[in-house]
């Protein structure tokens, strides 16, 4: 696990040397991965983890309170599931509904701002979510309005078939939209894009987190 997070950081800082003010984040997809994995990159230098599966990972959460890791859910979000995702994440990837925001937003604990990432389908794909590149603005405005959400950017998510000069071109697209949504005044607008076959076409893109499991935790039984 050591070399192949280390590959990854090291291929990253590479490709974004060129752009100086680019971060970078790693955020471990840690899906069907126990504990003990979780330990293991942790002790590596990875704090972000992604979780899709609600029921698990808040097992995992409770295991591992103590651990310094922040939490991103990054799976489909269920309207009975709300609460739990308020209390126990700290960034959700995947809100694309007004009534799911509105939830989560009555949810979050006192004291606390849930960051929140659209996810945005810029190819309009059918059989995954997300909102139309045309409604980005509009949803945003709304989140906004939500006290207890914090809008800290997008997150694409490719059809799976995409070929790279497909990818390529969907990334680029994803990073000229946070361009024109996020106004200048505002912190750093966070570019969720890329995984493990194919983070290093996303980062050349813009993206400032990519969502790596089988690269740092190895393929899933």
């Amino acid at each position: 696990m050591k070399e192949k997070i280390t590959k990854i950081f090291d291929s990253i800082d590479e490709i974004s040397k060129e752009n100086k003010s680019q971060k970078v984040q790693v955020i471990a997809v840690s899906k069907k991965k126990p504990c003990s994995e979780i330990i293991k990159a942790n002790k590596l230098g990875i704090e972000n983890f992604g979780e899709n599966y609600l029921q698990e990972s808040l097992e995992k959460i409770k295991n591992l309170k103590n651990k310094k890791i922040i939490w991103h859910f990054i799976g489909k979000i269920q309207s009975n599931k709300c609460k739990d995702i308020a209390e126990n994440f700290a960034w959700v990837h995947t809100l694309d509904r007004l009534k799911i925001a509105v939830k989560l937003n009555k949810y979050v604990p006192v004291g606390k701002k849930l960051k929140i990432l659209i996810q945005v389908n810029l190819d309009n794909d059918v059989n995954k979510g997300g909102i139309k590149k045309e409604e980005v603005v509009s949803f945003k405005q709304e989140v906004q309005k939500l006290s207890n959400l914090d809008f800290n950017g997008i997150m694409i998510m490719p059809s799976v078939n995409a070929d790279d000069g497909e990818l390529k071109f969907i990334y680029e697209e994803a990073w000229k939209l946070a361009k024109e949504i996020c106004e200048p005044s505002e912190k750093q607008c966070e570019l969720s894009m890329g995984m493990t076959h194919d983070f290093k076409i996303a980062v050349e893109a813009g993206s400032s987190m990519v969502r790596i499991g089988t690269g740092i935790f190895g393929e899933r039984e």
